[in-house]
């Protein structure tokens, strides 16, 4: 095993020497290769119809949110240490969004927290952040303070969203009803449900747990979270439904135009939380107690301000993820990360832009074929 320059002169090693002496070579050092661009494609005819459902009624989606469950009696306070929320402030029925962070304050994942009871929260986060997160709980959690348990094989979720999400749920009605014999009543009821309101709710013969979740904007919707063992009912209810089942891609160009972060695409293990705007989001309490990687954010929060921060792009083309984005001068200012073409607004992305970056500055994106110019939007869009 060839030796490196540290390990030949560290004490008690000792290089071969060579009869003549000869110029020394440095060792290659292997160079990772840029990402490649990446071009958004345009929606799918189907997919451009459940877009426009999306603002002119509702449209459901497959979930691929992983949920685990924390229990016992310190539950409230060992979770509040792990994440950037006060879930302490939760009462039964609320909920909210939240990160949990490593020691140096860089993001680990981040999730929504919904409180059962006194004793029990629910979580959901992105299956590939899960276990990480789980593994990270169980080392610091004492078992018995509270217990962490993952039950993705227990529940199934959904999302309908739309601007009639209220009477969509309706429509999926009890075991004999229709939207019709609800009546506006129950429509208006859903409507009014505050943000991150959850409660149990009836779809066919089955009971499910609804939740008013704001992942999409303005654009309102809810979760409907069911046993596995109860899926097939309330899938059967979606299908049969006049709403339209739509993919990831439309659910990816909603969430572009109401400037929701994804993990994994606009942040990762090395972005602190306000650089991802979880600050303007609500996930993050500059209130409350110590928690993992506080000292850092708390420090940005009140001494200083972060570098960087995700902003929106308006391209005259479609602006590619991974491309570099430059100022006028040829100043590299950040890159491109969630990129989508919208039937509304045409080319948008989430870029991460250097704060000296103004909202309706032009700057210049790198692409395949020549640069691109795009306007910097504030996000959410404006549509």
């Amino acid at each position: 095993m060839p030796l490196s320059n540290a390990d030949a002169n560290a004490p008690g090693i000792t290089s071969p020497t060579p009869p003549e002496a000869a110029p020394t070579i440095a060792p290659e050092v292997p160079q990772s290769a840029p990402p490649a661009l990446v071009y958004p494609e345009p929606l799918s005819p189907h997919d451009a119809e459940a877009y426009l459902d999306l603002h002119r009624e509702s449209a459901w989606f497959e979930s691929a949110g992983q949920w685990s469950t924390f229990r016992g009696p310190k539950a409230a306070e060992a979770l509040n240490g792990l994440v950037t929320n006060d879930v302490t402030q939760l009462r039964p029925g609320e909920g909210q969004h939240a990160a949990a962070l490593t020691p140096k304050g860089k993001l680990l994942c981040d999730m929504l927290i919904f409180r059962m009871d006194e004793e029990t929260f629910m979580l959901t986060l992105l299956r590939t952040c899960a276990p990480q997160w789980l593994a990270t709980a169980r080392k610091y959690v004492n078992p018995r303070l509270a217990k962490v348990d993952d039950e993705s094989e227990q529940w199934t979720t959904w999302m309908l969203y739309g601007a009639q999400a209220s009477k969509a749920v309706a429509s999926l009605g009890g075991a004999d009803h229709t939207v019709e014999d609800l009546g506006d009543v129950m429509m208006q009821g859903l409507a009014e449900w505050k943000l991150w309101q959850h409660g149990l709710w009836n779809i066919g013969p089955t009971t499910v747990r609804l939740i008013r979740a704001p992942l999409m904007g303005s654009t309102p919707g809810f979760l409907i979270v069911a046993d596995t063992r109860d899926a097939d009912v309330v899938r059967t209810r979606l299908e049969k439904s006049v709403y339209r089942r739509a993919t990831r891609a439309v659910w990816n160009v909603a969430r572009v135009e109401g400037g929701r972060p994804a993990f994994g695409i606009d942040m990762d293990d090395n972005t602190i939380p306000q650089e991802a705007n979880l600050d303007t989001l609500g996930a993050i309490s500059f209130t409350k107690g110590c928690y993992t990687g506080q000292e850092t954010v708390a420090r940005i929060h009140f001494r200083g301000h972060v570098n960087r921060r995700l902003r929106g792009l308006l391209g005259a083309s479609a602006l590619p993820q991974h491309g570099h984005v430059m100022d006028a001068t040829g100043k590299v200012v950040g890159d491109v990360r969630s990129t989508v073409m919208s039937p509304r607004l045409g080319p948008i992305a989430i870029a991460m832009l250097r704060r000296e970056v103004q909202e309706g500055d032009t700057v210049i994106v790198e692409g395949t074929d020549g640069p691109i110019t795009a306007e910097v939007r504030e996000l959410p869009f404006s549509v």
